[in-house]
């Protein structure tokens, strides 16, 4: 079980990084689903200007409460749902220092790839007796569940667009289709 477990760790996160790799730098699907500003060094000078540090934003933000009395808190909470509704709303990860080192975050990426892989792994070799078939299937429908239940409430909440959510989903399920077949290969559970 170890050996079958740092494979499908190390040949599926592999896998799985190369299929990211191809899906987002060869294919135009992830960059046809994404927009521009119309002046975005405008638009950069405002976020350094206006945002005291990387991390995620919400605008219109919600009231803090800190000092506030229930009728300031229910007031508050009425103006900030009534901007919600009226727009714009902006959920936005802001990383002011930029990404340093690409390489970095490469690195990172193939180590997030091998510890799903081996998270993955783990499950395949806890199913016991399943065909190879049904193990690929078995890693599909994981995959496909992990895009739903991380993009369909983006989706939901943050207005993040129909073809942007239906492409992560589908990649999600496509990278552990991929990854899968290497993954169901070297890793078959012990029948009982």
């Amino acid at each position: 079980m170890t050996k079958s477990l740092a494979l499908g760790a190390i040949l599926g996160g592999l896998t799985a990084f190369i299929w990211s790799f191809i899906s987002w730098d060869v294919l135009p699907w992830h960059e046809r689903t994404l927009q521009s500003f119309q002046d975005e060094d405008a638009v950069g000078r405002v976020i350094m200007e206006h945002t005291a540090s990387s991390g995620v934003y919400l605008y219109p933000a919600g009231p803090t409460e800190e000092g506030m009395t229930k009728e300031q808190k229910k007031a508050a909470e009425a103006a900030s749902m009534e901007k919600m509704t009226k727009g714009p709303v902006v959920f936005a990860t802001i990383r002011r220092e930029g990404f340093k080192s690409y390489a970095r975050g490469i690195v990172i990426q193939f180590l997030t790839q091998v510890l799903a892989a081996f998270l993955l792994t783990w499950l395949v070799l806890k199913t016991g007796g399943s065909s190879y078939g049904g193990r690929v299937v078995f890693l599909t429908v994981v995959g496909l569940a992990a895009g739903v239940i991380v993009e369909l409430p983006n989706w939901n909440w943050w207005g993040f667009s129909n073809n942007y959510t239906a492409v992560a989903i589908t990649d999600c399920a496509l990278t552990w289709l991929i990854a899968g077949l290497v993954i169901a290969k070297v890793a078959k559970p012990q029948t009982a």
